[in-house]
């Protein structure tokens, strides 16, 4: 695998080549291109369960602006009620969206209580990497009371991304949603006629910050366990739709389907790819796919299936709910406009995945097709392995554990540190550097 920045995977390092190679450390921060006019998105804060339509084309990109109001709220997405964080008083927060090359401008006003961060999940950040979201990497904590704008631009990046907390683990409480960036000129554009945004997401009855499994599973924030409404999601016959699945979960991976409709899938993790029609899909944590439905069956109720893959739910000895009574068949409803209001009464497509894997990757092919970079400039290996420190489970890069400064995040160390270089950092920030400017750099995870 051949990329060209330094990530980080599990436990934070930091995000170096656009600060290494953009300008020296000492050097201000960049200064974000002028845009037309600020345009808010009609769809903004509005109905998961509503149908949409790209975005209006304009002659060049523009800024678009949002707000998003941080807040608890008491809410029982699947029936229990529970302290929930929300965003603008709902659950998923609102979806967010752009088109290609747009300038993004949202505010973010902290009502929780506590501090916080937003991270845009599979967005870049090239040159802004303090907008990332990272607390004690790329940027300091937004205090309780405050608000504090992101403002950054995806560049050349389109399809589909998510927003969640950064923090802790605050977006199992609730801070997450969708974040879709469209393309003027998808090649897939006149193959559909309009376009959903489905979440999967696993929920818990008890505060994120302790150890438990699942209670039950959630489809666009809506699940049962106590006699909840399902989601429905509304079609209408003849018509062509893109579904852009995300699982937002904390751990839950799930085998997503809908009964007599297979899945012809055309975007994976923000590529396009050559169409690939499967029955059932497996989403892993953080995935997303965007999936073409046809509804050309009778007009009907179809079940919508997002079944928990249970050999994947890591329970330990510090679990606090091994009990728990989770249906791992997590259900919704494809409902044809002019169906009754009834439960569907169809069969799940028989084939089974019993296993933790992802699509298999030989299926999935860019399009366009495109080469890897050149030959590697710089070679690094990361060992993901997980050990015990002083009594706490931690996750481990190469034997350390990446330790956040949250007054003085890494990449203000970088940029304001004067002769400080990223080879002075302390041992703990698990740091690697190269300096070839331009240059590629091949990573090689074993785990």
């Amino acid at each position: 695998m051949r990329i060209t920045s330094i990530f980080y995977v599990i436990v934070l390092f930091s995000l170096y080549s656009t600060i290494i190679n953009a300008a020296p450390a000492t050097s201000a921060v960049p200064t974000l291109e002028k845009r037309q006019e600020i345009e808010q998105d009609p769809n903004f804060n509005t109905n998961i369960f509503t149908s949409f339509k790209p975005l209006e084309v304009t002659a060049s990109p523009i800024t678009r602006e949002y707000t998003l109001k941080l807040a608890k709220a008491e809410l029982a997405p699947d029936g229990f009620s529970r302290q929930v964080w929300t965003s603008n008083d709902q659950y998923p927060g609102p979806m967010i969206r752009a088109n290609k090359g747009d300038q993004i401008v949202i505010h973010v006003q902290n009502n929780l209580g506590d501090f916080t961060t937003i991270h845009w999940h599979g967005i870049f950040q090239k040159g802004t990497t303090f907008y990332d979201g990272v607390p004690g990497q790329t940027q300091c904590l937004i205090p309780p009371g405050t608000m504090f704008t992101y403002n950054f631009t995806g560049g050349e990046q389109y399809e589909t991304y998510w927003w969640h907390s950064n923090f802790r683990s605050q977006y199992v409480d609730g801070l997450r949603g969708a974040f879709i960036i469209h393309d003027p000129k998808d090649p897939y554009l006149n193959e559909y006629d309009e376009e959903f945004v489905m979440t999967l997401s696993d929920w818990y009855h008890i505060n994120s910050e302790q150890l438990p499994i699942p209670n039950s599973g959630l489809i666009s924030g809506r699940g049962r366990y106590n006699y909840n409404p399902l989601a429905v999601y509304i079609v209408e016959k003849g018509k062509r739709y893109r579904f852009r699945v995300i699982n937002i979960s904390a751990e839950a991976p799930f085998t997503f389907s809908i009964d007599q409709h297979p899945l012809r899938i055309i975007e994976v993790e923000g590529e396009n790819i050559k169409p690939l029609t499967l029955n059932k899909i497996n989403i892993a944590v953080g995935q997303r796919y965007s999936v073409i439905v046809n509804a050309d069956k009778e007009v009907n109720n179809f079940w919508i299936r997002a079944t928990i893959v249970r050999q994947c739910i890591h329970i330990s000895p510090d679990t606090i709910n091994t009990n728990s009574l989770i249906d791992y068949n997590v259900t919704g409803i494809l409902r044809y406009k002019g169906a009754p209001d009834a439960y569907p009464t169809t069969q799940e497509w028989e084939e089974r995945i019993l296993n933790c894997s992802d699509v298999d990757h030989n299926l999935l092919k860019l399009n366009p097709p495109r080469p890897p970079p050149a030959n590697p400039t710089d070679n690094f290996t990361l060992r993901i392995t997980f050990g015990n420190i002083d009594g706490i489970g931690h996750a481990l890069v190469n034997g350390s554990s990446f330790k956040a400064d949250l007054e003085d995040p890494t990449a203000n160390k970088l940029m304001y540190g004067g002769d400080e270089t990223p080879s002075m950092l302390d041992p703990d920030q698990n740091a690697f550097v190269y300096d070839t400017q331009n240059g590629v750099v091949e990573i090689s995870l074993i785990s």
